[in-house]
C-alpha cells in the first residue's frame, strides 16, 4: 500500500504470537544476532529457586531427662524440679515426690514413655509417687513437652477410684499410656490393700490431660464359676479354679448341699472384704474376699472365699454351705 511501510512477515508473526499469549513488553525468545527474527541459543544458566531451611526437629525426651525434670504441684507440695528423680517437701518431715519405683527397679519400663506426636512434636508421660510424710498418696501421671516442660497432670485416683495403686504394665496408646494398675479399693476396703485391678488410658488431648477406665476386674466372674463347679462336682473345673489347699473341700461340697441344682440358686450374689467376713469357717485361711450366694426358694446360703493371685487373676480358696433358718 502507498504511504505505508510494509512489516516483514516474520515480525508480524512474532507480534501475533505475543498478542495471543497475553505478553506485552516482553520477548518470547531471544532474537538472533543483529536483532533478526531467528531465535538465538537458549541460556544454559540453571534457574535458582529460593527455599526456606527446614526447622530443626525437637530432640526426643529421654528417661535421663526425667531425673531433673520440672514437676507440678503434687500431694499439696509446691511445684519444683527433680534432683536424681526426687523432690523433697518444703519441711524435713513433709515427704515429697519421686518417680514411681517398682520392685524390679524398672521405672523406665513401668513409669515412663516418650513419643513423637502427629504434630511432629515430642511428648512424654511419667508416673510420679508422692506423700506428705506418711502414707503414700495415689500416683499421678505427668505429661511433658519438649524441654522438657510440664503440660499437665492427673491424679490416678480421680480416674479409677481411691487406693494405693501400683503399675504392673505400661503400654503405648496414641498420645499417651495405658496403665495396668493394682491396689484400687473395692467396697469395704481401705488401708494397705485394695483388690480391684484396673486398666486405664491416660492421654494428652492437646489442651489437657484426660483419663479413661478401659477395664475393671473383680473376683466375681471367677467366684461364680467356682461355685457352679463345686455344685456340679466338676473335678476338672475345680482343679482349675480352686487353690490346691481348697480342692478337697470343693470336691466334697456337692454332698453337703441339699439343693444341688444350679438353677435353684439366684444368679445375683454379693461379695465383701475378708475383713468384714463373719461366716466363713477357718480364720487361718488365706483369702481376700468372700462371695455370698442364696437359693431362690429356701433360707440357705453358700459362700466362696476368694484369693487374689495376680493382676486380673483370682482363685477360690474354699467353699461352704450353711442354713440360715
Amino acid at each position: 500500500m502507498s504511504g505505508h511501510t510494509a512489516f516483514p512477515r516474520r515480525l508480524l508473526a512474532v507480534v501475533a504470537l505475543l498478542a495471543l499469549t497475553g505478553c506485552t513488553g516482553c520477548t518470547g525468545f531471544p532474537l538472533g544476532p543483529g536483532g533478526s527474527g531467528t531465535p538465538g541459543p537458549m541460556s544454559t544458566t540453571p534457574t535458582v529457586v529460593a527455599t526456606s531451611p527446614s526447622p530443626t526437629p525437637d530432640p526426643a525426651i529421654t528417661a535421663e531427662d526425667m531425673l531433673t525434670a520440672p514437676v507440678p504441684k503434687l500431694c499439696g507440695h509446691p511445684a519444683g524440679r527433680l534432683t536424681d528423680g526426687g523432690l523433697d517437701g518444703p519441711g524435713e518431715n513433709d515427704g515429697g515426690s519421686e518417680i514411681a519405683q517398682y520392685p524390679d527397679g524398672s521405672w523406665e519400663r513401668l513409669s515412663f514413655r516418650s513419643w513423637q506426636g502427629n504434630d511432629a512434636r515430642q511428648y512424654a508421660a511419667l508416673v510420679m509417687d508422692c506423700n506428705q510424710g506418711g502414707v503414700a498418696w495415689p500416683p499421678h501421671v505427668v505429661f511433658y513437652g519438649s524441654g522438657p516442660t510440664v503440660l499437665g497432670q492427673v491424679d490416678v485416683a480421680d480416674v479409677v477410684g481411691n487406693g494405693r495403686q501400683g503399675v504392673v504394665a505400661l503400654a503405648a496408646v496414641p498420645d499417651g499410656v495405658r496403665l495396668s494398675l493394682v491396689n484400687t479399693y473395692q467396697e469395704g476396703e481401705d488401708g494397705c490393700c485394695g483388690t480391684l485391678d484396673v486398666t486405664a488410658d491416660f492421654t494428652w488431648t492437646g489442651t489437657r490431660v484426660q483419663g479413661k477406665v478401659v477395664q475393671a476386674i473383680t473376683e466375681k466372674p471367677t467366684a461364680q464359676k467356682a461355685f457352679l463347679a463345686a455344685l456340679k462336682g466338676d473335678r476338672a473345673a475345680i482343679t482349675r479354679l480352686f487353690t490346691q489347699d481348697s480342692r478337697r473341700e470343693a470336691l466334697d461340697f456337692k454332698d453337703s448341699v441339699f439343693i444341688p441344682d444350679p438353677n435353684a440358686w439366684s444368679t445375683k450374689f454379693s461379695c465383701r472384704s475378708a475383713g468384714e467376713d463373719e461366716l466363713f469357717d477357718g480364720a487361718d485361711r488365706d483369702y481376700d474376699r468372700v462371695c455370698y450366694f442364696g437359693a431362690k426358694d429356701a433360707y440357705v446360703a453358700a459362700f466362696v472365699a476368694m484369693k487374689w493371685v495376680d493382676f486380673g487373676e483370682w482363685k477360690a480358696a474354699g467353699v461352704q454351705f450353711t442354713s440360715t433358718d
